[in-house]
């Protein structure tokens, strides 16, 4: 004689496989655990949307100067979701910029106790760390970055803690291996001619200036951004001559950034009569001159 099963209707759950609780002849499954997942899903997904959003907003805030409301609203996000490392990295990134280096170096750390491996707070650890002047113990983290991802940026990071410790060699290696990959030229000219001058090889030094001068920008902002760094590293004498060398060029003789930085550079040098000079060609402001 067969055992009679009880008749098993689509839509109706099973007794078997209920909890005791539920073993009703007829009781449809709760739904509500999957209208839960579900719910828990949209939340996640507008989590997301939320901390773009966040992120987004914050970046437009310090565009605009106002860092201490972006990093409010950061803190702020911050404190509903304690564990999101995308909002922890730019909140770093915020106070490193400010030169908040402990608030900086604290959410960097926090990154890495969640993921050894996470790039942004590799890099925001290494950032901070050489800023406290201590670029022996920033080399390790921008290795580790480095092999998380490559990148010209953290070669140039690399080579500029190279720099710190007087290691010109190995500075000139990972500048190479940045240019490579389509480093930004100004900033690789400029670690090369420091490089080379830490390693007294006045050719390689005169070969990237040369390289600099044949490659200036002539738009005058963007000149002036590529050619100050280099000349504030020179010693005063070698770069006023070089500074004046490129007011005449046609279109810069009278190159506000250069005149200024000539003026600061002879009255390091004594020579407060030509930095008066200096000052008297710098063109005046547009509001005087509408007066």
């Amino acid at each position: 004689m067969v055992a009679h099963r009880p008749e098993h209707r689509p839509g109706t759950a099973s007794p078997q496989r209920l909890p005791s609780s539920h073993r009703r002849s007829g009781l449809r499954r709760d739904p509500r655990p999957r209208l839960e997942n579900r719910r828990r899903s949209m939340t996640s997904m507008q989590q997301q949307e939320m901390f773009g959003d966040v992120l987004a907003r914050a970046r437009d805030l310090v565009r605009r100067g106002r860092a201490a409301e972006a990093r409010e609203i950061l803190e702020a996000a911050l404190r509903q979701n304690p564990d999101n490392r995308r909002l922890m990295a730019a909140l770093a990134d915020l106070h490193y910029r400010n030169q908040r280096y402990r608030e900086a170096a604290a959410l960097a750390g926090a990154i890495l106790r969640r993921d050894p491996n996470d790039p942004r707070g590799l890099v925001l650890m290494g950032n901070v760390l050489r800023e406290r002047r201590k670029p022996r113990e920033a080399l390790p983290y921008f290795e580790l970055a480095l092999r998380v991802a490559e990148t010209d940026y953290l070669w140039l990071r690399l080579a500029r803690c190279h720099l710190d410790l007087r290691e010109p060699a190995q500075a000139l290696a990972a500048i190479g291996r940045a240019e490579t990959l389509g480093g930004p030229l100004h900033e690789i000219l400029r670690l090369r001619a420091e490089a080379a001058r830490q390693s007294g090889d006045n050719a390689l030094e005169q070969e990237t200036l040369r390289r600099a001068e044949a490659s200036s920008p002539a738009d005058p902002r963007k000149f002036a951004e590529f050619w100050l760094p280099l000349l504030q590293d020179l010693p005063p004498r070698r770069a006023l001559i070089l500074s004046e060398r490129l007011r005449e060029r046609p279109g810069q003789e009278t190159h506000p950034d250069l005149l200024r930085l000539e003026a600061r550079l002879l009255r390091r040098l004594r020579q407060p009569d030509e930095a008066a000079a200096r000052e008297a060609l710098l063109p005046l402001p547009a509001a005087r001159g509408e007066k």
